[in-house]
Order: C-alpha cells, then sequence, then structure tokens
C-alpha cells in the first residue's frame, strides 16, 4: 500500500508519470477530465461524474470507452488508499501534427492524490472571495465542459496569494460566473439563484446534485426549486446570503467579497450543508 501523501498514476492502466509530447491533451488541451472525492473506497457523485466525462468527450470527439475507463478506475482504487481525490484525464491521445484529429486512441491518465491541506482549515465555517480581473469569454459550444483548457482559471488564481480563500469570476459583460473552482448560489428576496452557464463556465457535478435532488428534498427550504439565472455583480452583492460548492469541498459559505459585501453565516446555506452530510456523508461540515 502506498504512503498516503505519494500520488499514485496510472496512464492506459501502466504506473507512470509521463505522457508522450505527441498527445493531444498536452499539445492542444483536447480531452476532458473529473476531480473527484474518494470517501470510503467510493466516489459519491460518480455517475454525475461519469454523464459529463461522457458528454464532454462526445462534443470534443472523442471516442470514449466506457468499459475500459471503469477497468482502469478499478485498477487505481485496488493500490490507492480509501480517502483522498481521483482524477481522471481522458485525451484524445497521441496523433500527427495539426488540429486535425485522425486515428487517434484516446489516453486514459487516472492519479490519486491525498485530501489538500485545507480540508483541516476554518473554510468550511465561511470564506471571502477576491474579485478577478480577469474575465471568462463567452464560448457556447464550450460553456459548462470540463475540458482540459483552464487557462481562465490560471489567469485569475495568480491575482491573489493567501489573503483570500476563493476567487469569484465575471464574464465580457460583468455578469457573475462562477467562482474559480467552483459553482455559486445565492439567497435574495425568498428565493436560491444560480448563475447561468450557457455562454461560459463550468456546469459542476454539485450543482447538479444540488439543484436536481438535494434541494428538492429540503422541506423547510421554500420555495423547493433554483432558478438559474442573468446574475449581475451588483445583485449577488445584494443578496442575503452565498455559497460556492465543488464536488471536493462540498459546499462552502461565502462571508465576504473583499471589502465590497459581507454576510453571516445564514440558516438557508447550513440547512443544506446538513442535509448534503445527511445524504453524502463524505461532505461532512
Amino acid at each position: 500500500m502506498p504512503n498516503n501523501d505519494t500520488a499514485i498514476c496510472f496512464l492506459n492502466g501502466e504506473s507512470t508519470s509521463q505522457i508522450s509530447v505527441s498527445d493531444r491533451g498536452l499539445s492542444y488541451g483536447h480531452g476532458v477530465f473529473e476531480t473527484m472525492r474518494l470517501s470510503d473506497g467510493s466516489i459519491p457523485l460518480w455517475e454525475l461524474h461519469h454523464a459529463r466525462l461522457s458528454a464532454g468527450a462526445v462534443a470534443l470527439s472523442i471516442p470514449l470507452d466506457n468499459g475500459l475507463l471503469q477497468d482502469y478506475l478499478e485498477q487505481l482504487k485496488t493500490v490507492c488508499p480509501d480517502n483522498g481525490i481521483i482524477k481522471i484525464i481522458v485525451t484524445a491521445g497521441s496523433g500527427n501534427r495539426g488540429y486535425r484529429a485522425a486515428n487517434t486512441t484516446p489516453s486514459y491518465l487516472l492519479q490519486w492524490f491525498p485530501l489538500p491541506d485545507y480540508f483541516n482549515s476554518h473554510r468550511q465555517q465561511g470564506i471571502s472571495l477576491k474579485l478577478c480581473q480577469h474575465r471568462l469569454s463567452s464560448s457556447p459550444q464550450l460553456a459548462g465542459i470540463k475540458h482540459l483548457n483552464r487557462l481562465d482559471q490560471v489567469i485569475a488564481r495568480s491575482e491573489w496569494s493567501d489573503e483570500y480563500d476563493e476567487g469569484l469570476m465575471l464574464d465580457q459583460q460583468g455578469n457573475v460566473i462562477e467562482a474559480v473552482s467552483g459553482n455559486l448560489f445565492f439567497y435574495r428576496d425568498g428565493s436560491w439563484s444560480t448563475p447561468k452557464l450557457d455562454q461560459c463556465g463550468v456546469a459542476g457535478v454539485m450543482r447538479q446534485y444540488i439543484m436536481e435532488d438535494l434541494f428538492c428534498n429540503i422541506a423547510q427550504l421554500s420555495p423547493s426549486e433554483i432558478i438559474e439565472t442573468t446574475c449581475s455583480l451588483d445583485s449577488l452583492l445584494g443578496a442575503e446570503e452565498v455559497f460556492i460548492c465543488n464536488s471536493v469541498i462540498g459546499i462552502w459559505p461565502v462571508l465576504a467579497v473583499e471589502d465590497q459585501s459581507s454576510w453571516s453565516l445564514g440558516q438557508q446555506t447550513l440547512a443544506l450543508q446538513a442535509a448534503l452530510y445527511k445524504s453524502l456523508p463524505a461532505y461532512e461540515f
């Protein structure tokens, strides 16, 4: 059994830390990926992760072999610790130079990592956001997909060091879209809302789970639906409660966006955190 602090990596079923220099994922970002929480040997939201990975592969014309992917995943789980993070990267594989993908076979890169240090921090009790100056570009055909080109997030994350816990990203029109590493929800005038992701942004699986499963089963929350909306920065700053989420962290309440707005730890968000933990114990808070 490997040390709990050591990353584990398999490429196409072989233990390795190397990838071909001709791989289209390296050359062009031609691939998709999922970053998933592993808890007691299982992935809590695997069905949603798999569905998004499959949809992204179709959008990028990558012929995903689901049987092979499942075999590689089980291979990794037999040798890695029962808790941590599993990352799956599927690229279009190695091939000829140029943008056209011809006669390539997908590559499957699967990795295990230990949980990051921030899981022992204060963040489940509330975080502060940096308002990022870098803005997301509109690309409707790629909107929602977890593809390998994450340069927008890389540039945005370079804007702060340790003074903030996360970043808030806007589109070219100044509308709120997401956090750098997660999706965003806000409560205002008796309703929960989340930004539309039809032009840019990543449609997270935790976002999907909250909207389609978790939220509808909490009786004390009314109305029992979440509105997808175009959200201006002013609208967000005027909200009563805000949180971000992803499939690794669960739900993080937002307490401030720089010095422009601040919130207390709201009862609606606390109820969602508790419901998520009850439904999926991996997301204890």
